[in-house]
């Protein structure tokens, strides 16, 4: 009989497998993301979705499913919104949820 280990916590097993190649949508979904602080492999596999509409949240900068926040880039008419040499971004309290994207769908990092 072999010992069993202590089962990784999900977002050490995030981190894990984005380094190690692995096919990370085999764990669960990390519950936060944010650009700076999450590593981009695996902001680069994830999509932001409003919960109550089931539409994809696209130019997101941080996500928190737990609290539902979502901060983005303001996009109007497909192109994002400047405020002098910056671009704008908006906070929202929304429901969301936060999962892996597979196939061709878009991501929202």
């Amino acid at each position: 009989m072999t010992k069993s280990k202590d089962a990784p916590k999900s977002n050490e097993a995030v981190k894990t497998a984005a380094t190690s190649g692995a096919d990370v949508t085999e764990e669960s979904p990390p519950s936060y993301a944010k650009i700076g602080v999450t590593p981009m492999a695996i902001c680069d596999r994830l999509r932001i979705i409003d919960a109550e509409t089931g539409d994809l949240i696209e130019k997101v900068i941080e996500a928190d499913a737990d609290k539902g926040l979502v901060v983005r880039y303001l996009v109007e008419d497909g192109t994002l919104v400047r405020d002098d040499n910056r671009f704008k971004t908006v906070e929202e309290a929304r429901a969301i949820r936060i999962e892996w994207r597979t196939g061709n769908q878009k991501d929202s990092f």
